[in-house]
């Protein structure tokens, strides 16, 4: 894509980083960065869910954004070896690398309750941007073939829940907060975690071993969470341990708080922010999308409102 990038007349910068918008009347004439300006015709930014920097100059250039549903958990673990016995009857499948799983639940509120980003055969991997936080991700190498299995394991939450939410910095803020919250219970990088079985029952404890590399910390997750998201959560995992017996056996690490962004640009018709003439913000950072495929397509969906 690099090479494609290149041949078709394209400069790419690394260790760039944007810092503002020059704009005149709604319309952008240049990228601040801390390396120059930027000057072009058309803006097409695609800043990822975590780019606090970014959200909040976009802001302060007067871009429209608002608050949104999005989700929050823990990273759920298991031995693959347990997944595959679940999923299959058995430990293993020749020419078959690791079985994976969906899984959602529908709370007495309506609140949902679902796995995201499942990764057999794969780590949990500390994954901050920042160094005040602690959150976690997951990751499959291509051969599947570790001894865990992870997925995100999360409950819906909306603006309306945190206060002044629909307020996007307001959003922001209260997120940043729950993310430093973590860092401050375990300074040393370790995980708080809570064996699934613990959970259900209000208790807390550790399952064993698990892939993250930085060491676990025993701790109370539900507590860390608002009353409603945890009691969720717990309501979902009743339900799926009920119809998979061996998910009892896992182990839930947290924070996971990177599903989707918290917030959401305003569009117009032709998905620029309203009111601006020649800017695009796509992908995760848009609030449009969550996750590689609709990142991709909700990109490709910006380049065709220029034709």
């Amino acid at each position: 894509m690099r090479r494609l990038f290149k041949e078709w007349g394209g400069e790419m910068e690394f260790e760039t980083t944007m810092t503002g918008l020059r704009a005149k009347g709604g319309r952008v004439t240049a990228l601040e960065t801390d390396r120059g300006d930027r000057e072009g015709e058309l803006f097409f930014l695609a800043p990822g869910h975590s780019a606090r920097e970014t959200y909040r100059a976009l802001i302060g250039a007067g871009v429209p954004f608002r608050g949104k549903n999005f989700a929050l958990g823990f990273r759920m673990e298991h031995r693959q070896e347990a997944v595959n016995r679940t999923q299959w009857g058995c430990a293993e499948l020749p020419g078959v690398k690791a079985a994976e799983y969906r899984l959602t639940h529908k709370g007495e509120e309506g609140r949902p309750v679902y796995t995201f980003c499942m990764c057999p055969g794969g780590r949990v991997v500390p994954s901050t941007p920042y160094e005040t936080d602690n959150i976690v991700n997951g990751m499959s190498a291509y051969q599947r073939e570790g001894v865990f299995a992870n997925a995100a394991l999360v409950a819906g939450i909306g603006p309306g829940e945190i206060p002044g939410g629909e307020d996007p910095l307001a959003a922001l803020e209260w997120l940043e907060a729950l993310e430093h919250r973590f860092k401050t219970i375990v300074p040393a990088w370790e995980a708080p975690a809570c064996s699934i079985d613990a959970f259900l029952k209000g208790k807390t404890a550790l399952a064993g071993e698990s892939s993250y590399p930085l060491g676990l910390r025993e701790w109370d997750l539900a507590s860390e969470l608002p009353k409603k998201q945890a009691d969720a959560i717990r309501e979902g995992l009743s339900d799926f341990v009920a119809k998979m017996p061996l998910f009892r056996e896992g182990q839930l690490l947290g924070l996971e708080s990177k599903t989707s962004a918290p917030i959401q640009v305003i569009r117009d018709d032709r998905g620029r922010p309203e009111g601006w003439e020649n800017l695009w913000i796509c992908g995760e950072g848009s609030g449009w999308s969550g996750g590689i495929i609709s990142s991709a397509a909700d990109g490709i969906g910006g380049a065709l409102h220029v034709r």
